[in-house]
Formats: structure tokens, C-alpha cells, sequence
């Protein structure tokens, strides 16, 4: 058995000479930066940074003091070294000071004798897990938050209900101006309805070295739970945050049992979200019991061991709320936490159902040093996510699916407050989570976004945007009905454009209405509300028929309808 263990740049790393005859991914860490003068070079990139997405999130954390060693680059020299001996360099790391490599036995030998190398540690395999189930809603009761179920949510109202997001909606917060990042296995389907108005700025695969992040469908599940607008159908809990995509997973091939989980990958993940001026870090992977005997042990689960771990607790020491599924091993042997939710700033997330009793597949804590593990629950069971085919939904569970419902209040949260750093996000969350004992099946309790915001319960709320049924249906076009069909609507905010499209029934658009909203507010009378006329693009009256609607608010998402027409 073997263990990462990283204690600081200028502190000394555990080592082990021992070698392995497999070719293998190994991490390789050097002494120092090449000669350069550490203190000189930070010094001048803090002079010189033109990074404000990242300068601001590190500032009220760490005050003129934006960057440090771990933000320099590693020597390049040091790196063709490495890349001559192994013919290939898999990522490289800035906060440890190294790279990865595909190395044999001679390669090891040779890379280990370099005069600049100051370790060589082994990245681990792990045995493909159970891919989750789909399941199907139950008759249970829901969680009680003291509001009934706004229909347009769909069947996303309970996950998100349960940790108290919706108070926060509808007054307006959908995480507006917050960068979240996501390392997950692969986005497929990222043309689903429910992605339609979804902001993503950066892509990057860390396994194929390209910029085409599919390959799985539990990235875009994941991401679902926070960035999904389809009105009626589904909602994220932060559906207008901007998200940067990260494959960090190879996904297992049909004729193996075991499949490399890639530690070096998800750190290469995080450093890239980091320099890109992420606010929070979205992962719903977890490290333990490795295929090839180089296995983690629960005992290791004390937040400094795995390298993911150690590199979760540096990007928060940097400004960056890591949010991390807690892991689904409460049934098996191992039955704890995984890394690098061990972290000791890592906010780890369990699984409740929807009466908030903790499920059984959830991993359970305290971390091995004794420390409160989970930190918080969200609903993992029945939870509402893309369909992986075509532009339906489907319900899946884990905690997976509850990190990143917590990840999605956190960023509504720092809209809210945009001067928190992690640790007073952190003491929110804890002081309102339910119940108030923290345990090892609980950590914490069941997150309660609303109360943590501190915004008062009787304060105006802001309207969502939300299309109501048209009228009157059926419509009838005639000389006495000069303006036609009503479509009311609520207008969160002012100079926005809306459209409204109609189609045929065999689907052809057959009229466009847009319109700019002058201001936020409802339309919903005769007098306001936007309208047809029943004229096609060429002013001529429709036939009587079925006829379809798309309603949409630039940003906002949308509405589909059927349409009932009479003369």
C-alpha cells in the first residue's frame, strides 16, 4: 500500500522507492521551479496579472497577496526531460510542483535517478461502480417547506424544495454572474430543451486533449440539477450561472471490469477551472478502494492523503467553493467517505430522500481524524435529470445527484453576497442546516439555502418569468376579435426581447411575434398581455386547426404549448 501525501512546497514529501513492472500512469513531482526566484516571480505576476475574473474571487480571501508558487508555471526544461524518457506527458500540475506520465519499468528507473525529481507516486485504478438505476416517482410525502408546488418546476420542485431554493428564485436569484466548474465523466446531449438557454463559456477534455467534452451522460445528468430552464418540465437550481465543462474520466470500456479513474486528470480539471476564475468546483467523483492493489484505505479519508483531495483544500484556499458528492458506499464494505470529500474545506454531500431521511446507499462519516463528514445533505434519491436521448427527463439516484443542488444554492447564494469567501459561506450553511446535531449520517443536516441568505421572509419578491395559459381557448378569429390570442406573462426584468413563434401542426413556423419589454413586471390582461392575431408571415388568416406555440425570454428559457383554433 502506498499513500500521497503532500504537506507544502517547502515541506518534504513521504516517499517510496518501491518500482512497478506494469506500464502505468505516474505522478512525477519536482524539487523546485528550475532555478527561477520564487519570491521575484510571484511578486512580478501579482504586478502584472490581467486575470479579473480570478483577481476578484482570490482578493477577498487573500487581500494583494492574489497568487503565490503554486500558480507558477512548472519548468519546461524538466518537462521535455520527463516527455523524452516516457514519449508522452499526460497532464501537468502547478499547484504540486509536476507532471504525469505513462512510464515502464526502465522509464521509472530513469526518471527516478533525474537530479531535479523529487518523487515518483503511482496514479490508481478503480473498479467500475454501479451505474445508477433510473427510478420511477413514488407516492411518498414530500419534504415540508411551507409552499406547495409551483407547477412550472415539473417534477424538479422536490429536490429543489427540500433544500430551501425556491424562496431564493422567486425573488429573482438564479445565479446570475457566478462561474461554476464541473469534473465529471462526460456531457452527453448538451442539445437537450432543457439546455437551450445555458451558458457555457469553456470546454476542455483532460483525457482526449480536445475541446469535445461527450462521452458520457452523467456530466450532463449532473449538470442538469443546476443549469436546466424548461418551464413545466424541470429547473436547475441555478440555471443562469455560467458553467465551464471539464471531462476528467475515462469511461469504462464494455469489455473491462476496471477502468482508470484519473486522479492526475481531475487535478489537471480543477488547476484549468481555477485559472479560468471559477467560483465553484462541481464534482461528483470520488477515489477509494483502487483495482491494482494501490488502493486507498478508510484510514487515508483524513484530509491529507489523496492527492485530489490535497488539491480540492488548496483551490479553496484560493477562493473556490469545492462541492463534492459524498460517494454511494453506505452499503458496501468500505461504507465511508471518499476523496477528496474527505477535504478538510470540502463541502461533502450525502443523500436524503424526499422526507429528508438519510438513504442507505449515502457513505457515512466522520472523516478518519474525527472530523464532521458528511457536511450537508440534499436530496439523492428520485432526483429529476435529462434524459440522455431526446428532450424527455428521467429520475436517478446518488449523491451524485445531490452535490450539485447544493453546488446551485451555493451560487445563488454568492450572488447574494459577493463578498463571502468559502469559509463564511461555509459558516452559513451550517448555522441554518436541519438537524441542528451533526452526526455521521447527517453531517450537519439538510441544507437550507433560504435561511442562510439571511433575506427576510416578508420582503417584496421578484417574479420569475412565467408564461400562463393563452386565451381565450379555443380562439376564434373573426371581425369582432380584432387583436385575436392572449399569451399573459410575467417579465422579471426590463429590455429583454421576447418571441413568440407559431407552428403548423406538422410543425413549420408559420409566425414570429418579438417583442422588447420595456420593463420587468406582469402582463396579463387584454390590455398588455403580448398576442397573435391569427395571421401567418404573409398576413393572411390561418385555418382552423391544432396549432403549436414557443414562448421564450432572451436568457430566460421558455414555454411550448398547443393552441386550439376556431373561425
Amino acid at each position: 500500500m502506498k499513500h500521497i501525501i503532500f504537506f507544502s512546497l517547502v515541506a518534504c514529501f513521504a516517499f517510496s522507492n518501491w518500482l512497478y513492472a506494469e506500464t502505468g500512469p505516474y505522478w512525477v513531482f519536482f524539487k523546485d521551479r528550475g532555478g527561477i526566484n520564487v519570491e521575484k516571480q510571484v511578486a512580478a505576476k501579482i504586478t502584472a496579472h490581467n486575470e479579473p475574473k480570478n483577481t476578484g474571487r482570490r482578493a477577498k480571501l487573500l487581500g494583494s497577496r492574489i497568487f503565490d508558487e503554486r500558480d507558477l508555471p512548472v519548468n519546461s526544461d524538466y518537462i521535455d526531460a520527463i516527455k523524452e524518457i516516457s514519449g508522452n506527458i499526460r497532464t501537468i500540475t502547478r499547484y504540486f510542483n509536476g507532471v504525469s506520465a505513462n512510464l515502464d519499468a526502465d522509464a521509472l528507473a530513469r526518471v527516478q535517478s533525474l537530479p531535479f525529481v523529487q518523487s515518483v507516486k503511482p496514479v490508481g485504478t478503480y473498479p467500475a461502480p454501479e451505474k445508477p438505476a433510473p427510478v420511477s416517482p413514488s407516492p411518498m410525502a414530500p419534504f415540508e417547506r411551507g409552499k406547495k408546488a409551483d407547477l412550472s418546476y415539473g417534477n424538479s420542485f422536490e429536490q429543489l424544495n427540500l433544500i430551501n431554493v425556491i424562496p431564493l428564485q422567486t425573488r429573482g436569484y438564479m445565479g446570475d454572474g457566478i462561474r461554476i466548474g464541473v469534473l465529471d465523466s462526460g456531457f452527453n446531449n448538451l442539445g437537450h430543451a432543457a439546455f437551450d438557454s445555458i451558458s457555457i463559456t469553456n470546454r476542455r477534455d483532460f483525457v482526449e486533449k480536445d475541446d469535445d467534452v461527450s462521452g458520457d451522460n452523467h456530466g450532463s445528468q449532473v449538470l442538469s440539477v443546476m443549469a436546466a430552464i424548461d418551464r413545466g418540465n424541470m429547473i436547475g437550481a441555478a440555471p443562469h450561472a455560467t458553467y465551464l465543462l471539464a471531462r476528467t474520466e475515462i469511461n469504462s470500456p464494455p469489455d473491462s471490469a476496471d477502468y482508470k479513474v484519473e486522479e492526475d486528470y481531475w487535478v489537471a480539471g480543477l488547476e484549468w477551472a481555477d485559472s479560468l476564475g471559477v467560483d465553484i468546483v462541481q464534482s461528483s467523483v470520488g477515489y477509494s478502494d483502487f483495482s491494482d492493489g494501490k488502493s486507498y484505505t478508510p484510514a487515508d479519508m483524513n484530509g491529507q492523503t489523496a492527492i485530489t483531495t490535497i488539491a480540492a483544500d488548496i483551490a479553496v484556499d484560493k477562493g473556490i467553493v469545492v462541492v463534492n458528492a459524498a460517494g454511494n458506499e453506505g452499503k458496501t464494505p468500505w461504507y465511508y467517505i471518499t476523496a477528496p470529500a474527505d477535504g478538510k474545506k470540502v463541502i461533502a454531500v450525502g443523500s436524503v430522500n424526499r422526507d429528508g431521511q438519510v438513504s442507505s446507499f449515502s457513505s457515512r462519516g466522520p472523516s478518519f481524524d474525527g472530523r464532521v463528514k458528511p457536511d450537508f445533505m440534499a436530496m439523492g434519491e428520485q432526483v429529476e435529470v435529462i434524459n440522455p436521448i431526446g428532450d424527455s427527463y428521467l429520475f436517478l439516484q446518488g449523491t451524485s445527484f445531490a452535490a450539485p443542488a447544493v453546488s446551485g444554492a451555493v451560487a445563488l447564494l454568492l450572488q447574494i453576497h459577493k463578498d463571502w469567501t468559502p469559509a463564511v459561506l461555509y459558516d452559513s450553511l451550517r448555522v441554518y442546516a436541519k438537524p441542528a446535531a451533526p452526526d455521521s449520517l447527517y453531517g450537519h443536516g439538510i441544507l437550507d439555502a433560504f435561511a442562510a441568505s439571511g433575506l427576510s421572509s416578508t420582503g417584496p419578491a421578484a417574479s420569475l418569468f412565467r408564461v400562463y395559459d393563452p386565451f381565450p381557448q379555443p380562439v376564434i378569429f373573426n371581425k369582432t376579435n380584432t387583436r385575436g390570442l392572449y399569451f399573459p406573462v410575467d417579465i422579471p426584468v426590463s429590455g429583454k426581447t421576447l418571441s413568440i413563434r407559431i407552428y403548423n401542426f406538422i410543425g413549420e413556423n408559420i409566425k414570429t411575434i418579438e417583442k422588447t419589454i420595456p420593463a420587468g413586471g406582469s402582463y396579463r390582461g387584454q390590455t398588455d398581455a403580448p398576442s397573435w392575431d391569427g395571421t401567418n408571415f404573409t398576413g393572411d388568416g390561418v385555418a382552423p386547426g391544432i396549432y403549436y406555440y414557443s414562448i421564450q425570454l432572451a436568457g430566460y428559457g421558455g414555454y411550448h404549448g398547443k393552441i386550439a383554433v376556431m373561425r
